[in-house]
C-alpha cells in the first residue's frame, strides 16, 4: 500500500512552481495521495483547482488559519461554508488555535475554530487541526462535540501519548511530521514511540516543517519517506507496516474506499 501525506501546502512556494515535479518526485517516492490544507479563501480555491487538475492523486482541504484571524473582530465565514456547498472538498482546515502568533486573539480564534468544526460536522468531512499552546481551548472545542463529531487530524502534534489517546476517543488521529526525525525531539520522539500505528497518520506540513536532512522551506511530500523510516525505527516493525496502517487509518478519516 502506498503512503498519504495528509499535510502538503502545495499552493505554496516553491513547490507551487513546480507542481508537475513535485508531484512526480512524490509518486516516485511511493505516496499515492496527499491532503493540501488551505489557509484562507484564495488557497482553498487554489486546492480545488488542483484536486481537479491532479484528480487521483490530490485532495482538497478549505479553511482559514488561526494566523489569519483577525483580532478584535469578527469573522465572516459565508465564502467557506458557499465552498463546502458546492462540493468537491475532502476536508475542512487547515484551523485551529495558534496562541504562539503575536497579538494572538485566542477568543476570536475559537469563534472561528468552532464555525469550521461545525461545517465540517455538517458536511461529514474531517477537520485539519493546527494547535500550537493552546491545548486545553482546543480539547474544550473538540470534546463539546461529542463522539458525534466529525473526526480529522491533529497536525504536527506535539503532544503527549496520554492527549494523542485522549483524542483519538474523539475520531482525531495524530499528524506526524518531519518533526520526529530529528534526534533531538526525545519527548516528541518517545510519544510515538508508544501511540499505536493505527493512531497515527503521516504529514510533510511541505515546504515548512524541516526534517533531519531536508531543511524548512524545502521540504516536498516525497520527504514523508524520512517520517516513516523515523517511525518504523523508533516502533521496531518494518517500514511496510508504518506505509500500510497510517494509510489505512488516513484512508477511512478521508472516507475513501480501500483500494
Amino acid at each position: 500500500m502506498a503512503m498519504f501525506d495528509t499535510h502538503a501546502h502545495l499552493t505554496d512556494p516553491p513547490l507551487y512552481s513546480d507542481l508537475a515535479g513535485v508531484i512526480a518526485r512524490a509518486a516516485a517516492a511511493g505516496i499515492s495521495l496527499m491532503a493540501v490544507p488551505s489557509t484562507d479563501q484564495a488557497t482553498s480555491q487554489q486546492a480545488l483547482d488542483l484536486a481537479r487538475r491532479f484528480p487521483d492523486m490530490v485532495l482538497a482541504a478549505a479553511g482559514l488559519h488561526p494566523g489569519k484571524v483577525v483580532a478584535g473582530s469578527a469573522t465572516a465565514l459565508s465564502w467557506l461554508a458557499d465552498f463546502l456547498a458546492g462540493g468537491g472538498f475532502s476536508a475542512v482546515g487547515e484551523t485551529g488555535l495558534d496562541a504562539r502568533i503575536p497579538s494572538a486573539d485566542l477568543d476570536a480564534q475559537e469563534q472561528v475554530f468552532r464555525l469550521h468544526a461545525g461545517l465540517a460536522r455538517e458536511a461529514g468531512l474531517p477537520l485539519i487541526v493546527h494547535v500550537r499552546g493552546a491545548y486545553d481551548r482546543v480539547f474544550r472545542v473538540l470534546e463539546s462535540m461529542g463522539r458525534g463529531g466529525p473526526g480529522g487530524v491533529l497536525h504536527a502534534f506535539g503532544g503527549s501519548t496520554e492527549m494523542a489517546a485522549r483524542l483519538f476517543r474523539l475520531g482525531f488521529l495524530r499528524g506526524v511530521g518531519g518533526g520526529v526525525t530529528r534526534p533531538q525531539a526525545v519527548k516528541l520522539r518517545d510519544a510515538i514511540r508508544r501511540t499505536p500505528l493505527d493512531a497515527m497518520v503521516l504529514e510533510t506540513d511541505s515546504p515548512y516543517i524541516a526534517t533531519a536532512q531536508t531543511p524548512a522551506g524545502q521540504v516536498e511530500p516525497r520527504d514523508i519517506v524520512q517520517v516513516r523510516d523515523t517511525i518504523a525505527q523508533l516502533q521496531g516493525v518494518p517500514t511496510s507496516e508504518v506505509e500500510a496502517r497510517t494509510t489505512a487509518a488516513a484512508r477511512a478519516l478521508f472516507r475513501l474506499e480501500t483500494p
